[in-house]
């Protein structure tokens, strides 16, 4: 007598769900990365697709306890579902940990009576606990520094210009007026952030103040506004140590030597 082996249409299902979510997720985050959907759009996707990631990772484990009772083949689609659905629910998971430990900081500034004024961004009306922000950026503060603000204009847009964002408008600082850059930063995951820095003269030197904000409403930016203008901070704050050492170095000049002939009769006698 021949017995029939079948394979098990639960993993079958769990291998095409995995598929279909990888497949989704992957082609909507690189359209999206090349400005080919909109934010919408691809949120949506991402939802669809982790909806699918999930429904094949537990159809993974249903497919898992009937072959193990049953006997039928599909070990190997079973797994995939199981396996890939797993891997495909990873930014589902890093989304809802980062919304855990970051606030929001989708419209976030280190002025809040009076922040730089932005060009295209239209985010939502903040809604942020400042003292919240304050808790997980520290360094989200206005910066004041002892050089010339036209000096300091500069160190903010060559790193602007080396974290490669795209210059929007700018208008230099002087002793006397204030100058603002307007810049777009891309995201890893293809997200439009506007950052603006407004340099202030001050009379011990200058000041800095930033903003950071979605280009788009968002209900949530992970923390991400947050993080750059905070390290967009930090490395100012290096390159100003910089500028500040090295004229510094150029200005003191240096003691000339004293001639021995000058030297008093009595200092003369006491060195033989």
């Amino acid at each position: 007598m021949r017995i029939l082996v079948r394979t098990s249409k639960l993993a079958i299902w769990a291998r095409r769900l995995a598929l279909f979510a990888a497949a989704l997720i992957l082609i909507s985050a690189g359209l999206h990365f090349f400005g080919q959907i909109t934010a919408d759009v691809f949120e949506i996707s991402l939802v669809i697709g982790t909806i699918c990631a999930a429904a094949a990772f537990l159809i993974g484990i249903a497919a898992y306890v009937r072959l193990w009772f049953t006997g039928d083949r599909g070990w190997g689609p079973a797994s995939v579902g199981f396996v890939l659905g797993l891997v495909c629910l990873v930014p589902a998971g890093m989304v809802l940990a980062l919304s855990e430990i970051y606030p929001s900081t989708a419209d976030v500034t280190t002025a809040l009576v009076d922040p730089p004024q932005l060009l295209d961004a239209r985010p939502n009306d903040p809604d942020i606990d400042s003292e919240t922000v304050l808790a997980s950026f520290p360094n989200l503060i206005t910066r004041a520094y002892q050089i010339p603000p036209e000096e300091l204009f500069s160190l903010g847009q060559s790193l602007a210009r080396a974290n490669g964002w795209e210059i929007l408008a700018a208008t230099p600082p002087t002793q006397t007026s204030t100058g603002q850059l307007n810049a777009l930063r891309h995201s890893l995951l293809g997200f439009e952030n506007e950052i603006a820095f407004r340099v202030s003269p001050n009379p011990i030197g200058a000041l800095i103040d930033l903003r950071a904000a979605s280009l788009n409403p968002v209900y949530h930016d992970l923390g991400d506004n947050g993080r750059a203008i905070e390290a967009f901070l930090l490395a100012l704050d290096d390159r100003v140590s910089t500028y500040i050492q090295n004229n510094m170095a150029q200005t003191v000049p240096e003691e000339p030597p004293v001639p021995e002939t000058d030297l008093p009769a009595g200092q003369e006698l006491d060195a033989q």
